[in-house]
């Protein structure tokens, strides 16, 4: 039996406002992978893994950019994902703490926004490991939030606080993702780089670097925060309610791309 991925209505493609903020989150998180996999020496026909790929916008950049390619994009609800976008794409319903690929399959992986999200990630990576062929690279981009007392808005602080315990106690890890570089190497991966990219919301005079994704995540897992009792209805409205703007830009966190290749 699959487990559910998100907890009850928390991030659940189910909610008709996740495409959209999952729209937003690629805005904001597309540079920061794609970057990491211009950077690699993957030839021009490299067998490649999107995993958990959302609404599909990395899968369709690989797909584009190595037409004699492959690209496997997977994940748990494939709903918004297009096969049709071209003919080297395979949509494929993966849920990567049960389903598997034959080892060696791929010569490039790219996870986003999921491991730590999941209690299982450490078993993850590991099989990821293993699906990689011999010279063949894992990518893995996440975000790091930065203790929410540290802010300097404290409309911030309580709704962002509410989040990192709603995801917590679903079996995520928010400060995960500053143990992903040693992660990696201990798998065995070398060549291992860390980019890192500032996480700004609060402010569309960020430019591209924006985090527009914030505000729909309070509203959307509003409902849940106060029904656990992480936040009144009132902090909620009062948050949602702040005008964005120079007086409410925040810098939250960081994005990290981690990357190593197989031996």
């Amino acid at each position: 039996m699959k487990h559910d991925p998100y907890g009850t209505g928390v991030l659940s493609k189910d909610i008709p406002e996740e495409r959209e903020r999952l729209e937003l989150l690629q805005q904001a998180l597309d540079p920061v992978s794609t970057k990491a996999l211009a950077a690699l020496p993957l030839g021009d026909a490299p067998r490649c893994l999107d995993l958990a790929s959302g609404a599909g916008s990395v899968s369709y950049w690989l797909a584009d950019r190595f037409p004699r390619g492959s690209v496997t994009s997977a994940d748990i609800d494939a709903r918004y994902l297009d096969e049709n976008h071209a003919p080297n794409l395979r949509v494929l319903p993966f849920d990567m703490r049960e389903d598997d690929f034959p080892a060696e399959s791929f010569d490039v992986i790219h996870a986003r926004s999921v491991l730590k999200h999941i209690p299982e990630r450490d078993e993850v990576l590991a099989r990821m490991y293993k699906w990689l062929a011999p010279g063949g690279w894992l990518v893995i981009v996440d975000g790091y939030w930065f203790p929410s007392d540290e802010t300097a808005h404290p409309e911030w602080s309580r709704p962002m606080d509410a989040i990192v315990r709603q995801m917590n106690s679903q079996g995520g890890d928010m400060r995960w993702t500053r143990k992903l570089p040693s992660a990696i190497a201990r798998l065995g991966l070398t060549d291992v780089t860390v980019d890192l990219a500032p996480s700004l919301g609060g402010w569309d005079g960020w430019g591209p670097q924006a985090h527009r994704w914030i505000r729909p995540t309070i509203r959307q897992t509003g409902p849940v925060l106060v029904e656990k009792g992480y936040l009144s209805q009132d902090e909620v409205d009062r948050y949602l309610d702040r005008p964005e703007g120079p007086d409410f830009a925040e810098w939250f966190g960081v994005i990290a791309a981690v990357a190593g290749r197989r031996p």
